[in-house]
């Protein structure tokens, strides 16, 4: 049988006493708490966003806390004293492990303590926060929560209402609430982020704004996105009519080589390592080189960490699937592009990889991909919205100005040059402006609001090239424009619409 504490004597302010009967006091008084806590605990299981009931457990979780420090300080205060006994023959080999053990399990239930409050004011922070999303987003939508119980439903609309959901709940119902109101693929981290701002002073109005502006980015990412479905969908079904799959397998890896290649090359958790495998399997499946495969895959989870599974699967399949269907392109960096695409345009990967895939439809160069987030960058500074930059790309391609780098070089150009307008117009732009209708104070103005970005900052890019296409004297307008697109000339598309294209003047 183990030995206990039992029969060590210890001094302790002067006063020799049993180990046992100096911490009597803070056992008896743990347990109090322990039984008190249990009894908060069981009713919070009912009604888990009771105010009182998680105050009263940070109460007693704190009261504890103290309490088994209390004890801890105690059992450390004698450890010298105890090591010296066991040395002297004076206790048995058996209560000095026993005392070690009791230390060590006192500093465990210390440390549990301590993660418990975390846990407690965590959750009541959580609620707040949840709580408060869903009422800022009533207010700014005038919706309520009633008008969401066909996807809530009524067992926890009534909780919402009454006050017992909890922060788990609330954030599902934020999740559900927003991709019913705004759109499936609404960004939920950038819905939330709207909602909090109101604790940073912004007003209902502006967040009603932005919401509107997140839908707006989900419809279009829907249809990006269920274009490229299709797609898959044919690309899969030619494969496997083909036997493509078949022999894609034939020369796939050894599976415990694969494996062992994840193992070394994967900084990820076990559990996605499955997932993994059977993305890597896909990839060859659409005629992807096996390394190439592996390769591409590591980089999306690489650049994509906090993505699931599920999600960095969906978007190297589609790679692949775009990677196989146009000739030119590198499936790994395909998978670069996306992210880059993504992290620039401030869109999501699935956003991103639609938009690859629709200006690769009409046209787009493939050996230019890579300047989609670099001017992508550039033009959104300017105020555009992702959808807005996808439409100037594909109306380089429409209007024959194949040398798309070429074409965002002037814009790129365009934004430095107005935003230095902004600062000052010099003595030979105002001689040019002359006759032109445009005055330079005007062109300060429209610098000034492209420097700022934003809406404003897309307007007047827009009004600028309005204005250029207006100036009737051609030599002029030529003239304008090299001063502010750089060694470019304005001219109209070849289907003389009024759209613009910049090409190399003569």
């Amino acid at each position: 049988m183990a030995e206990t504490i039992r029969g060590i004597s210890v001094v302790i302010s002067a006063d020799t006493t049993k180990l046992g009967k100096a911490l009597s006091d803070v056992n008896q008084k743990s347990k109090d708490i322990q039984s008190e806590l249990r009894q908060v605990e069981r009713l919070l299981k009912f009604d888990p966003a009771n105010t009182e009931l998680l105050a009263q457990k940070q109460q007693l979780l704190a009261k504890q806390i103290e309490n088994t420090s209390e004890k801890l300080n105690r059992l450390k205060s004698v450890q010298q004293q105890v090591a010296d006994q066991f040395a002297r023959g004076e206790i048995s080999e058996g209560q000095y492990r026993a005392f070690q053990r009791e230390i060590a399990k006192t500093e465990q239930e210390l440390r549990r303590l301590q993660e418990r409050m975390q846990e407690a004011e965590q959750e009541q922070q959580k609620l707040a926060t949840a709580t408060k999303q869903l009422q800022t987003f009533f207010a700014a939508t005038g919706k309520s929560v009633d008008d969401f119980s066909d996807v809530l439903g009524t067992k926890l609309v009534n909780a919402i209402k009454n006050g017992t959901a909890s922060s788990k709940q609330l954030d599902e119902a934020i999740k559900k609430i927003g991709q019913a109101a705004l759109g499936t693929n609404v960004d939920i981290d950038k819905m939330k982020q709207a909602l909090a701002s109101v604790d940073d002073g912004n007003s209902i109005k502006n967040i009603k704004k932005e919401l509107g502006q997140l839908s707006k980015e989900a419809k279009a990412a829907e249809k990006s996105v269920g274009d490229l479905g299709v797609e898959l969908e044919n690309v899969a079904g030619a494969l496997v009519a083909g036997g493509g799959i078949a022999g894609a397998i034939e020369k796939a890896l050894d599976v415990s080589d694969l494996e062992a290649k994840i193992n070394v090359a994967f900084d990820v958790p076990e559990s996605s390592k499955k997932a993994i495998k059977e993305a890597v399997r896909s990839i060859e499946a659409y005629g992807v080189d096996a390394e190439a495969a592996l390769e591409g895959v590591r980089r999306q989870w690489a650049l994509n960490k906090n993505a699931s599974d599920e999600a960095n699967t969906a978007i190297v399949k589609g790679a692949a699937a775009v990677a196989r269907a146009y000739s030119g392109i590198d499936f790994t960096e395909l998978i670069q592009e996306t992210h880059e695409v993504a992290s620039e345009l401030n869109i999501s990967n699935e956003g991103a990889l639609g938009l690859i895939n629709a200006l690769l439809k009409i046209g787009f160069p493939p050996e230019q991909l890579d300047i989609i987030a670099e001017y992508g960058q550039q033009l959104q500074r300017a105020g555009f919205e992702a959808e807005e930059i996808q439409a100037i790309f594909a109306a380089g391609v429409e209007t024959g100005t194949w040398n798309i780098d070429n074409l965002l070089d002037g814009l790129k150009e365009g934004r430095i040059r107005l935003a230095e307008f902004g600062q000052e117009v010099d003595k030979s732009t105002k001689e040019l402006l002359q006759g032109t209708g445009i005055s330079a104070k005007q062109l300060q103005e429209w610098g000034q609001a492209v420097a700022a970005g934003g809406d404003k900052g897309r307007e007047a890019m827009q009004q600028v090239v309005k204005a250029l296409m207006g100036v009737k004297d051609e030599t002029k307008r030529n003239a304008l424009g090299v001063a502010i697109f750089g060694k470019r000339k304005l001219c109209r598309n070849k289907t003389g619409q009024n759209r613009w294209k910049l090409s190399e003047s003569a």
